[in-house]
C-alpha cells in the first residue's frame, strides 16, 4: 500500500455523514478473518480499525506481519479496536488490538 486512507478497516459502526442511528449493534457475525503481510504507508492517522458488533463480537481473527506507517502530521498512527481479540502471529511494527499470543504447542 502506498499512501492510502484507512489501510485495514472492519467497522460495524460505520455511519457515513452521521445520517444513521447506531443505537442498536449489528446482528451480523464476522468470523474467520485473516489479515497478513500488509506493508505500506497511510495518509490517515487511523491505520487499523477493527470495530466489531457488541452483540456479535468478531471471532477467529488472525493478524500477522503488519508493517504500516503514518506519513501525516496529525500525531502518531492510531489503532481502533472493539469487540475483537485477535490471535497475533509474525511481527508488527505497531501495537495492535488486545493480543492473544499464538501458542507454539
Amino acid at each position: 500500500m502506498d499512501n492510502v486512507s484507512n489501510p485495514i478497516i472492519i467497522d460495524q459502526e460505520y455511519c457515513p455523514h452521521n445520517l444513521c442511528k447506531i443505537d442498536k449493534p449489528s446482528l451480523i457475525k464476522i468470523s474467520n478473518v485473516s489479515v497478513k503481510n500488509i506493508r505500506g504507508t497511510s495518509y490517515s492517522p487511523e491505520v487499523v480499525t477493527f470495530v466489531c458488533s457488541s452483540s456479535k463480537p468478531c471471532e477467529n481473527v488472525q493478524i500477522g506481519d503488519i508493517h504500516l506507517t503514518y506519513n501525516g502530521t496529525l500525531g502518531p498512527a492510531t489503532i481502533k479496536c472493539a469487540n475483537v481479540k485477535p490471535t497475533l502471529f509474525g511481527t508488527q511494527n505497531i501495537q495492535l488490538c488486545a493480543p492473544t499470543p499464538q501458542s507454539n504447542a
